[in-house]
Parts: structure tokens; sequence; C-alpha cells
């Protein structure tokens, strides 16, 4: 087909997973279950597409600062008992 571009076939291929995949939500269901079959056709695309979380920016500062809790706990509790 001309014209049609890498993008915009995954574009259409991912569209079209998600609205199959939106079959799936129960019409009588709570929103809850809704939102939750929601969230599994997005889950979906993204395994198709390969999607990946990647590392933020400021991992290195939230780790430190988790580190820097994680030492002082220990204190912490001597001081509440």
């Amino acid at each position: 087909m001309e014209g049609l571009t890498a993008k915009v076939f995954r574009t259409y291929n991912a569209s079209y997973t998600f609205q199959e995949q939106l079959k799936n939500t129960p019409v009588d269901g709570t929103v809850i279950e809704k939102i939750l079959a929601y969230n599994r056709a997005n889950r979906e695309v993204a395994i198709l597409c390969n999607h990946q979380r990647t590392v933020s920016k400021t991992f290195d500062n939230q780790m430190n600062r988790i580190e820097d809790k994680v030492k002082k706990f220990p204190f912490l509790i001597f001081l509440i008992f």
C-alpha cells in the first residue's frame, strides 16, 4: 500500500488492538472493573508496541533520599521507645 509508513501502521495496529481489548469491558461492571479493563487493554497495546519504562532523570536523587531515611530509621525507633 503506497504511503503506508511504519509509524502509520504501528498507530493503526495499536488502535485496533486497543479497541478489540476494550470489547472485554463489562457493560454492567462497576467503575473499578471498567478501569481495570481499560488498564489491561492499555497494557496489551504497550506490550505490542514494545513500550518500556525508563529510569527517571531524578532516580539517583530519589535513591539517595531513601537511603538517608533508612539510615535515620534505627535512630528514630530509639527515640520513640
